[in-house]
């Protein structure tokens, strides 16, 4: 047998090799989107200063950017085992729902948090159990949840909008600042840098990028794939109660139809962020970059009066265009 085959010094240095080319493709995609975010910011500062730089406007912004961002980190590690969340507007509702209730029978506040938290890890463990043991597909289970949990939003509400909500979500997340910027951004950015880290530097970021680019092998060679995605799944869940927290500080209100489209939102900025739809290939920050870009658009969309449902195209297209970069990037990767 050639020598070259049996070498790990030569297995080792391709090991390298793949890598580094898979380090530059996501280096430069980053730089791109962020060179892309930064010409939007100087197009919207030409065509209107005094609006978009607009205290309330920043806020608001900012605020909308980490209700995205947040759950795009859980919607990130789903996709990147080859699974998909499209429940998350659902769970999203639901955990508001619970704390506008809560509320109502004037409940502790610690108390509405952790009913409001277990709500969100409950309806992720449940979504993780059906994909990880029960072996149905994950955007099958998703949207069965997804109207499960619409259908108990519409019960607990009894058609009506829920008011009390405690004052601390806004008082905490969107009223306390830090140099000026929300403090909803700054754990956003925090837990980015985290789980960005943890992707990167442990095993069990390791193990999920190798489950969404095969499956099969993490199977044989013995990783605990069920663990893996009853944990991304469950930690989906946790990020959208959060995200629920923050979105109930910039609107103490909640509707039927609360949280309605929020998952297109959340997998449009993970797709648009790199993350490959397929599994296998993204990265936490990509997700960060993708809900800023979301989001500025549909800033740009309102700040220039422009008809909402354009709203729907420019995100679609986005991420058309997404997909089809990320198609060429593997093909390329695997010539």
């Amino acid at each position: 047998m050639p020598e070259s085959i049996l070498s790990p010094n030569s297995s080792q240095v391709q090991s390298t090799k793949v890598n580094a080319v898979k380090g530059n493709i996501f280096l430069k995609y980053e730089v791109i989107l962020s060179l892309l975010i930064v010409a939007i910011v100087i197009s919207m500062t030409i065509a209107d200063p005094q609006g978009f730089w607009s205290q309330s406007n920043i806020n608001s912004l900012l605020v909308s950017i980490s209700i995205v961002g947040i759950a795009a980190i859980g919607a990130t590690l789903v996709i990147l085992t080859g699974g998909i969340d499209i429940s998350a507007g659902s769970v999203l509702g639901l955990v508001c729902t619970v704390v506008a209730v809560c509320g109502q029978y004037n409940l502790p506040l610690f108390l509405i948090i952790i009913l409001a938290l277990a709500t969100g890890c409950i309806a992720g463990l449940l979504n993780g159990y059906l994909v990880a043991f029960i072996k149905l597909p994950a955007v099958i289970v998703t949207l069965g949840t997804l109207s499960i949990w619409r259908a108990g939003v519409f019960t607990l509400l009894g058609g009506q909008w829920g008011t009390n909500i405690p004052d601390e979500f806004s008082k905490w997340f969107i009223m306390t600042k830090i140099l000026g910027i929300p403090l909803c951004f700054w754990l956003v950015v925090i837990l980015v840098l985290i789980f960005g880290y943890l992707m990167r530097n442990r095993k069990w970021g390791r193990y999920i990028y190798a489950l969404g680019n095969n499956e099969e092998a993490t199977i044989f060679f013995g990783l605990p794939t069920k663990r893996i995605l009853l944990l991304v799944y469950f930690l989906s869940g946790l990020l959208v109660s959060i995200a629920a927290f923050f979105s109930l500080g910039q609107s103490p209100t909640v509707q039927p139809s609360t949280g309605q489209g929020f998952e297109l939102s959340t997998i449009a900025a993970v797709v648009i962020g790199g993350t490959a739809i397929t599994g296998g290939r993204g990265s936490i920050i990509g997700g960060l970059l993708g809900a800023i870009l979301v989001e500025l658009v549909k800033d740009a969309i309102i700040l220039f009066h422009i008809q909402p449902f354009w709203t729907g195209v420019a995100i679609g297209t986005m991420i058309i265009v997404a997909v089809l970069a990320s198609l060429s990037t593997k093909k390329g990767g695997a010539n």
